[in-house]
C-alpha cells in the first residue's frame, strides 16, 4: 500500500493484544486485592488474635511482603525491555513469560498452605508481569504505520479502557470469591484469566507486525550479569535472611558494581544505553569525553535524563502512600462498618472507588478544573500539578489517619472491657465512608501526578531516550514500595518503626509526603525544562 493511501481498518492484532491486556489486568488486580488480608490470616495470624503485639507484627509482615512483590513487579520491566529489545523480541518475550506469569499463579492457587512455596510464586508472577510490561503497550504502537497511524489514539483508548475493565471487574469479584469459595478458588480464578490470555495473545500469532531485536555479545553479558546478580541477591536477602526487598537490592547494586568492573569492555565501552553511557563518562572524564564518543545529541538526552530524575527523585513517595491503598488500607477496612449504599462490602472490595473516580477525574480536570484554574490567572504547568498532587495525597492519609485513631480507642476500649473488637456491632464501628472519601482524595492526587509524570517524561526527553524515561518512572514505584516494605519488617520485628503503630503508622506517611511537598515546590521552579515535542529522532 502507498504511504499515501490512508486506511481506516484498524489492524487485525489489535483485539488480541487488547483481550490479552484485558485478561491479563483481571488476573493481577485481582489477586492483588486479596493478597495481604489472606497471608495475615493463612500464615502470620491464624488464630485471629486481638492481641496488639501479635496483630502489629502480623499486619506488618504480610504488608511488608506485598510491597515487594509490588517493588519486583515493577523492577523487573527493566529486563523485560532488555530481553525484548535485544533478544526474543516483543512476541516472544510476551508469550514466553505470559507462561511463567501463568505458571506462578497456577502455583499461587494450589500451595495456598505453604507461605515458601507461595512467596516464591509471587516472585515468578512479578517476573511474568514485570517482564511483559514495558512490551505490550509498544507492541499496541508496533502494528501501525503511516498507512493507519491515525488511528493509534483510538487504538490506545481501547487498550486502556481493557486496564480499567479488567481491574474493576476483578476487584469486585475476587474478593467475592474468597469470601463465598475461599482461597484456592480465589487465587484460582486469576489464574484462569492469566491462561486465557496467554491463549489468546497466541491466537493472534500470524497477526502481529514484529519489530526484531538487535542483540549482541556485549548486550547479553549485560544483561546475564545484571539479572543474575538480582537473582543471587533475593535468595541471599530475602529468601534465606529474611531481609526484604530493600537489603536486596541494597546487594544487587554492589554485586552490579562488582561485575562492571569485572567485565569493563562491555559495560564500560560502547554499549550504546543509558547505563553504559554514564559508566563511561565516570570512568573517562566525564559528559565532555562522553560526547566525544556518542556525539552531543546523545549526551544532550543523556543530561535530560537527569533532569527529569530530579522531578522522578519525589515521586516514589506518592507511590509509597498510594500503594497502601491496596495494602495498609485494606487491612483497616476489615475494622470498619462495610455497610455503603445499602450493599455490605467486603474490605478488598473497597479500592473499586478508585478505578472508578479516575475515570471520572480525568475528564473532569482537563475539561473543567484546569480551563478554570487558567482563568483565574493561574498558569497550570506540569510540575504544579505534581506539587499539589502530594499536598492532595498527604490529605487522603490525615483522613485515613483520623479514622485509625477512632478504630485504636474502640480497641482499647474493647481490651479494657474483656471484649472483642471484631464482635462489636458494625453501626459501633467508623463508617467506610471516610476511607471512601479518603479515596476519591487520593485519586485526584494520583491525576494530578502518576498522569502528569507520565506527560512530563514524554514532553522532557528527546526521542532517543523516552525508553529509557518510561523505564525509570516505573523505578519511582519500586523505590516507593521498597521504603514501606523497609519500615513494615522493621516493625515486624520489632525495631525502631515498631513504636509507630495504629494511626501513628498513617501520620509518619503523612509527615513523609507533607514534607515531600514542601521541599518539592521549593525546588521545582528551579528545575529547568526544555520540552522535545515535534523534535524528529
Amino acid at each position: 500500500m502507498s504511504e499515501n493511501v490512508k486506511s481506516n481498518k484498524m489492524p487485525s492484532a489489535i483485539p488480541y493484544i487488547i483481550g490479552n491486556e484485558a485478561a491479563e489486568r483481571f488476573n493481577y488486580y485481582g489477586l492483588r486485592a486479596i493478597l495481604v488480608t489472606f497471608m495475615v490470616a493463612q500464615f502470620y495470624n491464624p488464630t485471629g488474635s486481638e492481641d496488639p503485639q501479635v496483630v502489629q507484627m502480623a499486619e506488618a509482615t504480610a504488608n511488608a511482603k506485598t510491597h515487594d512483590f509490588v517493588a519486583m513487579s515493577y523492577l523487573l520491566p527493566l529486563f523485560g525491555g532488555m530481553i525484548a529489545d535485544w533478544f526474543w523480541g516483543k512476541y516472544k518475550t510476551i508469550l514466553y513469560l505470559s507462561l511463567v506469569y501463568a505458571f506462578g499463579n497456577i502455583m499461587l492457587a494450589t500451595f495456598v498452605d505453604s507461605e515458601a512455596i507461595f512467596t516464591s510464586a509471587l516472585m515468578l508472577i512479578a517476573l511474568g508481569a514485570g517482564g511483559i510490561k514495558p512490551c505490550v503497550s509498544a507492541n499496541v504502537g508496533d502494528q501501525f504505520d503511516e498507512s493507519n497511524q491515525h488511528l493509534m489514539s483510538k487504538a490506545f483508548s481501547y487498550f486502556y479502557a481493557s486496564i480499567n475493565a479488567g481491574s474493576l471487574l476483578s476487584i469486585l469479584l475476587i474478593p467475592y470469591l474468597k469470601h463465598e469459595y475461599g482461597p484456592r478458588v480465589a487465587f484460582g480464578v486469576p489464574a484462569v484469566a492469566m491462561l486465557i490470555a496467554t491463549a489468546f495473545f497466541y491466537a493472534g500469532r500470524n497477526q502481529y507486525v514484529r519489530v526484531p531485536p538487535k542483540g549482541d555479545r556485549n548486550k547479553a553479558v549485560i544483561l546475564l550479569s545484571a539479572f543474575g546478580s538480582l537473582v543471587i541477591s533475593y535468595l541471599i536477602m530475602d529468601k534465606y535472611m529474611h531481609m526484604g526487598t530493600g537489603p536486596v537490592l541494597g546487594l544487587w547494586i554492589v554485586l552490579v558494581l562488582l561485575c562492571a568492573l569485572l567485565f569493563k569492555k562491555e559495560w564500560f565501552a560502547k554499549p550504546g544505553n543509558f547505563i553504559g553511557i554514564n559508566l563511561f563518562a565516570l570512568t573517562n572524564g566525564g559528559f565532555a569525553a562522553a560526547a566525544k564518543e556518542y556525539g552531543d545529541e546523545t549526551i544532550d538526552g543523556i543530561r535530560s535524563v537527569w533532569r527529569v530524575f530530579s522531578v522522578f527523585a519525589f515521586v516514589p513517595f506518592f507511590w509509597a502512600l498510594w500503594d497502601q491503598s491496596q495494602s495498609e488500607w485494606v487491612v483497616q477496612a476489615t475494622k470498619l462498618d462495610l455497610n455503603w449504599l445499602g450493599i455490605t462490602w467486603q474490605a478488598e472490595q473497597i479500592s473499586f472507588v478508585n478505578a472508578g473516580f479516575i475515570l471520572a477525574f480525568i475528564p473532569f480536570f482537563n475539561i473543567i478544573l484546569f480551563p478554570l484554574v487558567e482563568k483565574m490567572g493561574i498558569k497550570v504547568t506540569p510540575l504544579r500539578k505534581i506539587g499539589a498532587g502530594l499536598v492532595l495525597t498527604a490529605l487522603s492519609f490525615v483522613i485515613v489517619a483520623i479514622t485509625q485513631t477512632w478504630i485504636d480507642g474502640l480497641e482499647a476500649e474493647c481490651a479494657a472491657n474483656g471484649t472483642m473488637y471484631k464482635d462489636l456491632a458494625m453501626t459501633a464501628k467508623p463508617s467506610i465512608s471516610w476511607q471512601i472519601f479518603a479515596f476519591i482524595i487520593l485519586t485526584a492526587g494520583e491525576v494530578l501526578v502518576s498522569i502528569t509524570c507520565l506527560e512530563y517524561a514524554y514532553t522532557q526527553a528527546p526521542p532517543s531516550m523516552k525508553s529509557t524515561i518510561m523505564a525509570s518512572y516505573l523505578l519511582t514505584v519500586t523505590l516507593g514500595n521498597v521504603l514501606v516494605s523497609v519500615i513494615q519488617n522493621n516493625i515486624s520485628s520489632g525495631g525502631f518503626f515498631a513504636q509507630f503503630h495504629g494511626a501513628w503508622f498513617f501520620w509518619l506517611f503523612t509527615g513523609i509526603c507533607a514534607a515531600t511537598a514542601l521541599v518539592f515546590m521549593v525546588v521545582s521552579p528551579r528545575i529547568k525544562e526544555k520540552s522535545y515535542v515535534g523534535v524528529g529522532a
